[in-house]
């Protein structure tokens, strides 16, 4: 379903703003950062996988850090949403001409 102000450009998949900033993270090989409810909802939607994790320790014993990485679908229509289009990168090119 195409955005209102780009019809080209697919929605972010996220749902809710928490999901969009966890799927943000995720999409740039980052830990999530979000609540372990969030983190379910986006497991029980089929948007990301746990790809296995670290194993850690520190004072306390051992643990285990998790590893996501999105759905191909999930991550096709994330780089559509995030993408930016060539009047963008014009715009940003002019901003950053402007600060030398």
């Amino acid at each position: 379903m195409p955005s209102k102000s780009d019809p080209t450009r697919m929605p972010h998949p996220g749902r809710t703003s928490a999901e969009r900033r966890a799927l943000d993270r995720i999409g740039c090989g980052e830990l999530p950062s979000c609540s372990p409810k969030t983190l379910k909802a986006l497991l029980d939607a089929g948007m990301i996988v746990d790809t296995g994790g670290a194993m850690r320790r520190d004072a306390l014993g051992s643990y285990r850090v998790p590893f996501y990485e999105m759905t191909i679908p999930t991550h096709m229509q994330w780089c559509s949403a995030v993408a930016a289009t060539d009047e963008e990168m014009a715009a940003l090119g002019a901003d950053l001409e402007g600060l030398v």
